[in-house]
């Protein structure tokens, strides 16, 4: 069962190879554009900024809270209901396209954004707050919000061919495939957020000691 989900999944990203590329060279472009950004700050937002991770990095001895079970619904919330779960409602309509392209571009500039921010004001000290607070759980976020993502411009793509006349598109298939791809991603962003719940904190709090 599970190689034929497999091999049901590759053959899916196969046929659909541009769909996907285009959907990490916009999560790309919002990334790089995120990492540009930092220079358009002047000095009192970028002394802000700077002093706010200073106090988290102070006060980190409390981060255990973040793990407490309301903080890791709501973060299941926010990840997947109000990202998944509106990218995959967006893409049942073709003019909700545009937009799931727009939530790809921002998902990117935020991480392009915090990790530029780091890296620029802290340099060696900020890539490494930057490996420990930001890369574990978007290890996963990324791949679910592109496969998310793709799913639903694929979905969209379809939904517009079929209302030009083509007449060979099984739509309710396509759905059910994106809908397939959905859960997917959900489960990958709920793996997410429990890394950002439980495992995050912990490595923040570690190098924090020899921050």
């Amino acid at each position: 069962m599970a190689r034929h989900v497999s091999g049901a999944f590759q053959h899916y990203l196969h046929r659909r190879p541009a769909v996907y590329m285009f959907a990490l060279v916009v999560f790309v472009m919002g990334t790089i554009s995120g990492a540009f950004a930092v220079k358009a700050l002047d000095t009192q937002q970028r002394s802000d900024l700077t002093g706010y991770i200073q106090t988290f990095l102070e006060t980190i001895p409390q981060v255990e809270a973040a793990g407490s079970p309301a903080a890791v619904r709501q973060t299941f919330v926010q990840n997947i209901a109000k990202t998944v779960g509106l990218v995959w409602l967006l893409g049942l309509s073709v003019l909700g396209a545009p937009f799931v392209l727009v939530l790809l571009f921002l998902r990117g500039f935020v991480l392009g954004f915090t990790v530029g921010f780091m890296v620029e004001e802290m340099v060696f000290k900020g890539i490494a707050l930057a490996v420990v607070s930001v890369v574990p759980h978007n290890l996963l976020a990324v791949p679910a919000i592109i496969l998310a993502g793709g799913a639903s411009l694929s979905f969209s793509w379809a939904a517009l061919r079929t209302l030009m006349g083509r007449r060979d598109i099984n739509m309710y298939q396509q759905f059910f495939r994106t809908a397939l791809l959905t859960v997917g991603a959900c489960g990958l962003m709920g793996a997410s957020t429990l890394v950002e719940a439980f495992v995050t904190p912990t490595l923040i709090e570690t190098a924090s000691r020899y921050l």
